[in-house]
């Protein structure tokens, strides 16, 4: 469980890193069915996740993965992980969590992937209100040579700036000041095995990968039990949504990882 003081310091900042919750057999094992997903991408026999693609070249490549839980028993375990749930549930304060969707981040050694600055929640418009928390899951040790996620203190309180963050692309360099608020850029590295935690409307972008070690990682995003759907947006997961407009996202292909009813901590 996360303290009284992360959970305050998650409230005034829009991130907070977490406890360890994948010890060297997990990680190991994670990492292997990442391969295998991968590897097996054009095979019509197994489990597929929703979207697997290489944003990069065969020789370069850059993957990117939706819902590898739905193609890999490891990843399914990890999304009902009950320290990540837990810890999720603190920062939420919601009494039932579902999974909004995972997404692998793979940036292989020496590779460039610079992710630019962005919040979730204006890219998510199908889901309302933005109250999402992501847990992103280190399988390696993550600094700023091998592409660490930066953060903006206090960011989360701004609301949707997306159209802001879309000019900064070509110059990712933010200013000091927005709209009268410091911008404070924080770097987050997350050790092998940590899981870190972010607001849906935290601003956050990473560096590429210009070290000769790997940055492999999956972010869990969560939808408490105050999130309903928003017919008019669009995403890729919108094919799996079951119910109306305006109703609480209950479909069953956002399963419920943690709910206040069963979960120990509330007894």
């Amino acid at each position: 469980m996360l303290t009284q003081e992360q959970v305050a310091r998650f409230r005034a900042d829009g991130f907070v890193k977490g406890s360890r919750v994948l010890d060297d057999a997990e990680v190991d094992e994670l990492r292997a069915e990442m391969e295998r997903v991968i590897d097996q991408r054009d095979r019509t026999d197994v489990p597929k996740p929703v979207q697997l693609a290489n944003l990069g070249t065969d020789e370069r490549p850059i993957w990117q993965i939706v819902n590898i839980w739905q193609a890999s028993s490891a990843f399914d375990r990890l999304i009902h992980n009950p320290k990540i749930t837990e810890e999720l549930a603190q920062l939420s304060g919601a009494g039932e969590l579902r999974v909004w969707h995972d997404q692998i981040q793979y940036k292989p050694a020496e590779q460039g992937g610079l992710l630019h600055w962005h919040q979730d929640a204006p890219l998510w418009p199908i889901l309302t209100p933005d109250t999402q928390v992501t847990a992103w899951v280190a399988l390696d040790d993550v600094d700023e040579t091998n592409g660490c996620m930066s953060m903006v203190r206090g960011s989360h309180l701004w609301g949707d700036q997306m159209d802001f963050l879309r000019r900064t692309e070509d110059d990712p360099a933010l200013p000091e000041t927005y709209d009268g608020k410091p911008v404070e850029v924080v770097l987050r590295p997350v050790a092998k095995g940590e899981v870190h935690f972010h607001h849906s409307l935290t601003w956050h972008g990473s560096h590429g990968n210009t070290s000769n070690r790997p940055r492999r990682a999956i972010a869990v995003h969560v939808m408490g039990d105050d999130t309903r759907y928003a017919a008019g947006g669009d995403h890729i997961m919108k094919k799996f949504v079951t119910v109306g407009d305006g109703e609480l996202m209950t479909d069953d292909a956002f399963p419920v990882v943690w709910s206040r009813a069963a979960s120990p901590a509330s007894r």
